[in-house]
């Protein structure tokens, strides 16, 4: 490397790019002295010293529907961005996730002429739809650092330089310290078979999912007399949206226990199984090797947008099957989404059986198969490897 101390620019629009952001910048900050890290930040990289024009806070939007009603205040916040690195001059500008922001500011940049480094951590799903963008990701990036090893193999006959790091979730839970009285605290029995309930965390997630779920939970519970349930991530601001879902089911009234999401991880530890919205949750249910049923409800819009705009059009959806290659965690995500056939499948995974051991047997290999749990440390290595060329 050069004498001078390096500048990176670190982009994170939503909290899970804050969370890995501010790892990255702490280990940056031990392995490259004197090192200054600017950029868009969050409360976690905020309190890593990374400061910038604009919050993580002032990005966060989640969905089709929601994006075209921000898109007014994104397009506003993309100048302001685009203006501060050209100001700037940092030697790299590293993008954390938001594919849909972060590639668009990687093409501005350079249209603009910026010389700088471009890395981009999380690869966007290339692999389910915008396959096009591989060779715009060559254009523009120099270096992309990707979690799952199924990644890499879509850029071989590309010129891009793409490692895998490994997820890192790994490096989070080997490093979580599990509360051991969570039960306790929650009011959860110790003797009861428990089963987690993960219907989101968006008002509009918890509207669509929930009444489904709880539905096959009663049905379940009719079945299953001594099974109990945790629904988690409430807070204030949802715990009465769950109340009154939850008074509309009198068997389950006495059998449903709100857990606080700072428990998460204990719950998903320490259930017989789940059923969980697709996204990320059920990744790390896998890694807990908890057996999951993957539910997920679409708005209308976001259904059409997803088939006919983006082309989806993959066998599974959930990314703890597409890692398998086969399906660990049945899927019920609009065809066959009811509350009988939810009820259905858990029953295999309630009751020990062949089912169950070839499911947690499948979530052992993806734990072996998601790197060496220091993610964000080979990420920054590579980025410090990168600023050398």
């Amino acid at each position: 490397m050069n004498n001078h101390p390096k500048k990176i620019f670190i982009f994170a629009g939503e909290p899970s790019g804050d969370l890995h952001g501010s790892r990255l910048a702490c280990i940056l900050k031990e392995k490259a002295e004197g090192i200054c890290l600017i950029g868009v930040a969050g409360p976690k990289m905020r309190q890593q010293g990374v400061q910038g024009p604009l919050k993580m806070e002032d990005f966060e939007v989640m969905g089709f529907t929601d994006v075209i009603k921000a898109f007014p205040k994104l397009y506003k916040h993309f100048k302001l961005i685009l203006h501060s690195i050209l100001t700037s001059k940092p030697d790299a500008v590293v993008f954390i996730d938001y594919p849909g922001f972060n590639l668009r500011m990687a093409k501005a940049l350079r249209k603009k002429g910026f010389q700088g480094k471009l890395i981009h951590y999380i690869s966007p799903s290339v692999w389910a739809w915008g396959k096009h963008r591989i060779m715009e990701m060559e254009k523009t990036l120099d270096l992309l650092l990707t979690i799952y090893p199924f990644e890499k193999p879509h850029f071989s006959e590309s010129t891009l330089e793409v490692n895998f790091v490994g997820s890192p979730l790994k490096e989070y839970m080997n490093e979580y310290t599990y509360h051991p009285n969570w039960k306790q605290i929650t009011g959860i029995s110790n003797t009861s078979r428990l089963i987690a309930l993960f219907p989101g965390s968006r008002k509009a997630e918890i509207a669509r999912n929930l009444p489904i779920i709880l539905e096959a939970a009663a049905l379940l519970k009719e079945s299953n007399p001594s099974v109990i349930f945790g629904i988690s991530s409430f807070d204030e601001a949802t715990k009465h949206l769950y109340k009154s879902m939850i008074h509309r089911f009198p068997i389950l009234n006495e059998s449903v226990h709100l857990v606080s999401k700072k428990f998460s991880y204990e719950l998903m530890r320490d259930s017989h199984c789940a059923i969980a919205k697709s996204g990320t949750v059920t990744l790390e249910l896998a890694l807990h090797k908890c057996p999951t049923i993957v539910v997920y409800k679409l708005s209308l819009l976001n259904r059409l947008y997803a088939k006919y705009i983006l082309n989806v059009n993959l066998p599974y959806y959930c990314i703890v099957n597409i890692l398998a290659d086969r399906e660990v965690f049945p899927e019920l995500i609009e065809n066959g989404l009811n509350p009988q056939n939810l009820s259905r499948q858990m029953q295999s995974f309630i009751h020990e059986g062949q089912k169950r051991i070839d499911c947690i047997q499948a979530c052992e290999e993806i734990h072996k198969n998601l790197g060496n749990g220091k993610a964000n440390t080979q990420a920054a290595e590579s980025i410090l490897r990168c600023l050398q060329c």
